[in-house]
Order: structure tokens, then sequence, then C-alpha cells
């Protein structure tokens, strides 16, 4: 999985394709490479490492050629090193391929092809893929029989890129699972796993579909379905908002996208609350009569939009009065839930792309079921084949440990369960009216918050040599907890541990000691008091303690080591606002012990493999 770039024109193609591997940096990876013909034979160069090893491997080493391929790569199958790095290709290395995604049938085309004297090199799955297109195409001369024969003998959700000696003036492509682009504009064409690869130059764009696949040329594409029809695609413009790629003067994107979160948060009021003072969600595509008969709401998301559903479920529960339940999308298709026609399969994917999450929408699709999915991009897999969507307004997140969309998934969460509640006739316009003056508060609490970002990166320092941590929760709080803690491990490699407040005493307390800081969030709720017997807990064990409380509370911060406020407010609106100290702890402590916090090891922006 990770970055695919595929470039035709008359430029050089080794620029353009670095270009397109440094926008999809963000995504993680563990090495790079591209191929480029260049007179009539096909170049390799890849690395493992940053794309910046690869830039000076082609300054060492350079080619020339105006059509290529490139790919960063994050290691699946075969450890990350340049043999198994992307561009993969056949024995007499006049094929070569990237690859994004799995094969689960690698293993038997393998021995097959070795039975047949044919050798292997890397430890990739993707290798098969040229070696087929090696070995059938001693028979097969025709362009569209020889790609069609080597996908169908293909199993597992993938999207690929093919470049032949033998086809010079072509890129083929195929897409089963996983995200692949079409760009053209005069002369040129790209194929790329996500358009923010696309240069200045790319004018429009086309969304290949699942199960499509072809080749394009200077002259433009050619597309087949899954049956081998021609199709004529439909392209649309491309938005080239380059503001989002510059840092604007932070040291990492992920502390801009923190910063970013008080616009962030009112660009989701601007767009979901009118004039007079109504919710509404334009792009929902679901029947108001439909919502109103709901019995049940099934959440299924996968790491921090994880974390949001569970708060998502609360919302719903407390304002629509629907039983909710949260499943982890790698674990909802396997386990053959029991769902009905009066059930709404939520999906929250901040990428679009989330392979366990997608496969989860086909498992809920294939029991007639409706599916409602929150994402970041409309055009992404799973907003293209949910029956309705809900645009988060988050805007590209270039960090791979997630911050903005979090809470804008939150606020959309909240909004979208008042919304549910007034269609069940539960909740009044007068206390949705009250909440609703608290969210448009929230621009203001938020930016009241980092305003003491100085603050947390002092207790950041303090605690940078620590390598374990708890983090603890109630009611609300306690998606948070888990939250906070999955930022801290994400990006700074310490192990941290969230838990509901309640079950502390149920086996945590035991790792209680002047080495583990216990991160408590207590803010002033209906569970304030059981949390503060969590503080004293902690402190008779002598404990090390930060505390997230709330303004004007003198308890709590009495009671710990080290302590944060947030504004007083209700305690719907209090996981948008706790959240973010925590995020702005993780990424502190991440920069005291000099990590990388937007590219963390081993970690994807996208997870398009299960």
């Amino acid at each position: 999985m990770c970055g695919i770039v595929g470039y035709v024109g008359s430029k050089l193609a080794d620029s353009v394709l670095l270009f397109g591997l440094y926008r999809l940096e963000y995504r993680g990876y563990d090495s790079a490479g591209v191929a480029v013909i260049d007179e009539g034979e096909i170049e390799v160069r890849k690395d493992q490492g940053k794309i910046r090893n690869l830039e000076k491997l082609l300054k060492e080493h350079p080619v020339e050629g105006n059509l290529g391929i490139g790919h960063t790569r994050w290691a699946t199958h075969g450890e990350p090193n340049s043999v198994n790095a992307h561009p993969q290709f056949d024995t007499t290395k006049s094929i070569a391929v990237v690859h994004n995604g799995i094969i689960e049938n690698f293993d038997t085309i393998r021995r097959d092809l070795q039975k047949k004297n044919v050798i292997f090199v890397s430890e990739t799955d993707t290798e098969v893929i040229p070696q087929l297109l090696n070995f059938f195409g001693k028979e097969i001369k025709n362009d569209y029989e020889l790609l069609k024969k080597t996908i169908e003998s293909l199993h597992g959700r993938f999207a690929f890129l093919v470049i032949m000696e033998n086809k010079p003036d072509k890129i083929f492509f195929s897409r089963n699972g996983s995200p692949l682009v079409y760009g053209r504009s005069e002369g040129e064409g790209f194929l790329v796993s996500d358009s923010s690869a696309f240069i200045a130059s790319v004018k429009e764009q086309y969304f290949i579909k699942d199960g499509e696949w072809g080749w394009i040329s200077k002259a433009g594409i050619e597309i087949f379905d899954q049956e081998g029809n021609k199709i004529v695609p439909i392209l649309t413009s491309v938005d080239h908002d380059l503001t989002q790629y510059e840092k604007n003067g932070f040291d990492h994107f992920m502390l801009k996208e923190i910063f970013e979160q008080p616009s962030v948060v009112q660009k989701i009021i601007d767009n979901r609350i009118t004039a007079e003072g109504k919710i509404h969600f334009p792009e929902l595509a679901l029947s108001n009569d439909f919502q109103a008969k709901l019995f049940r709401v099934v959440f299924t998301s996968a790491g921090t939009s994880l974390h949001a559903a569970m708060i998502g479920k609360l919302y719903i529960e407390r304002f629509a009065k629907i039983m909710t339940e949260v499943e982890f999308s790698s674990e909802f298709r396997y386990r053959n839930p029991i769902l009905e026609g009066d059930t709404l399969v939520v999906a929250i994917s901040q990428s679009g792309e989330t392979a366990d999450t997608l496969a989860s929408i086909h498992s809920a699709k294939a029991k007639f079921l409706k599916v409602l999915s929150f994402v970041n991009h409309l055009n992404s897999s799973i907003g293209r084949e949910s029956t309705g969507i809900v645009n988060l307004f988050a805007g590209t997140e270039i960090g791979v440990a997630s911050t903005k969309a979090y809470v804008a998934e939150l606020v959309n969460l909240l909004l979208y369960s008042l919304y549910l509640g007034k269609l069940k006739w539960i909740v009044s316009d007068e206390e949705i009216g009250l909440i609703l003056e608290e969210i448009k508060k929230l621009p203001s609490q938020i930016e009241s918050i980092l305003s003491k970002a100085e603050d947390i990166r002092k207790i950041a320092v303090e605690m940078r040599e620590k390598r374990d941590f708890i983090f603890l929760g109630r009611s609300f709080e306690h998606p948070t907890a888990l939250e906070g803690a999955l930022k801290l491990k994400e990006i700074s490699y310490a192990h941290a541990s969230g838990y509901a407040g309640g079950e502390f005493k149920h086996g945590p307390i035991a790792l209680v000691s002047k080495e583990v800081p216990v991160i408590c969030i207590c803010p002033k709720n209906e569970v304030y008091i059981k949390m503060v017997s969590n503080l004293e807990e902690v402190r008779a064990r002598n404990g090390i303690i930060f505390s997230i409380y709330t303004e004007g509370d003198t308890h709590v911060p009495s009671l710990s080591n080290y302590s944060f406020s947030i504004p007083e407010c209700s305690e719907y609106i209090v996981p948008i606002l706790s959240v973010i100290p925590l995020q702005l702890l993780a990424y502190y402590v991440a920069i005291a012990k000099g990590c990388e916090p937007d590219q963390p090891r081993n970690l994807a922006k996208a997870v398009t493999v299960e």
C-alpha cells in the first residue's frame, strides 16, 4: 500500500514522478523507487528509506525518458529493503510494476511459475504480476487479452501500474479495491493513488472504479470494465489548493493541523447550521422517513475513527434514543453480525480508503442495509460506495496521526445526533438551540487552549524519558483516554494504554509507580467525584498525575503533579476540547524524544490492506 504515480507526456518523467511521490510522502512508507523507459529500455532506480535517498540516487545515476512509474512502499510481504522496493520486474527486466494492496494468491502463482523455471528475486507478492505478464506474453501479443488474462489470475485487493519495453508509449493499469485516479492535461496523462500527487497542469481527473482496467498514453485513456467492455469515462475538474501542502511556518504538519482546528470547526458550523438555527446535511441522501424510523445504529470504523464512533454512540443514544453499537471494522465482516432493515450502518474514515471499513460496507450492503459514511474525501472509495455521506470538512490532513479530522468527526457526529433527535421528536428546539450556542463557542474555546500550548510543551519535556503511560477517563472521556493513548504511542513510540476510570482498580492500578505517569481527564460532570477517586488512588501509591480539568476547579490541580485547564462547557462538548491538550502532549513528547511526528515509523496514512 501507499503511493503510486505514473506519467506519460513530454516532461522528464523522473522529475514528475519525484514531485508526485513527495506529495504522497505523508501516507507513510519505508522505501521508494521509479522505473522510466529510457531510449527503449526500462531503467529502475529504487532504495529503502526516504524519497530523498531516491532523489540522491537519481542525481548520481540519472535517467531520461518521458514515460515512467513510481512508488512509495509500506512493507507487507518482505522486509523493507532495496530488493523488495517497487518497482518490481520480470526475469528479463523488460516489464516493471508498481502495486498497492495484496495479491492473496501470490504464493500459489509463484509456486506454479517456479515449476516452469521462472526465477523470483524478491519476497514480495507484487513480483508475480510482471512474471505473469512475461509468461503469458510469450503467446498472447494483444494488449487487451494479455492484461485481461493477467488480472483474472489475481485474487485480492490491489491497484497496479505496468510499463513494458515493447509497449514504450503506454502505462497499463488495473484497480480492484485500492484507489487509483487518472489525470489529464494537454498531451499528458497521469495515474496516481491520490489526486494530491497531480502537478498543477492537470485540469481533469477520473476516479477509476473497482474492476476497471486499461492503459493510458499521451492521447488519452482506454478503459474497460470487469467484464472487458469498453467504457467512456466522465472526467471532472481538479481543485489545486496548494496551501494545504505547505507548513505555513509550523515545524511540522501535525502541529499545523492541531492549530487549524478552530477554523475547521468554524467551517463545519458555517456549513451545518443555518442562519435560522437549523441543522442541515444537504449531502446526506437518506430520507427523513427512514431515519425517523431507525431502531438501531451500528458504527464500523478503525483506529482514531473508532474512538470518534464510541463518542458518536453516546451522542446518538442520548439525543435520539436509538440503540447504538460500535464495531471494529476489522472484525465486523467476519463475525456475521445480525442486522435487520431498520438498522443504519455508519462508517467513519478520515481517508475514505480504509480497507477494513470498506469491507464492512460491502458486508452491510450484501444484507441490503443502508450505509451512511462520515468521510473527509467525498470521491473516496468509501464515499462512492455508501448510500449516504457526511462531509467532515476537515480539509486534507498530511500528518499520519489524525488530529483535526478527529475533532471534525466529533462535531459532525454531535450535530447528526441532534438532527436525528429532531426527526424522532425526542429533542426539543429549545435544547437544540442551547447546544448549538455551545458549539458556536468552540472555535474561540479551542483557540484559548492552543494559546497555552507552551504549558503542555514544558510538561512534555519533563515526561520525555517515561516509557509507559496510563490514560483514564469516564463516560464521554473514556474514548478520549483511548485516543490520547493512541496519539502518544503513534508518534513518540512510548507504550500508552487508555482505560475507563471504573476499570482502573480491576488490574491497571498494578502499573502505578513513579515511572508511569497517569493522565486523568477530570472535567466537572456527573462522574467528576468518581474521577477524583481515581486521582486519590494514584496519589496513595506515589504515582505521577497529569490532569485535564475544568477552568475554575481548584481541587483537581491540588491533587495533581501537572494540570491543564479547559473552558467550562457541557459534557457533550468536553470530548472535543479535552482531546486537544492530549494531541499537543503527544506532539511535544515526540519532539522532545527526537521522533518524526509527521511520518511515524511503520504507520501509513491510508490503511488500504487488511
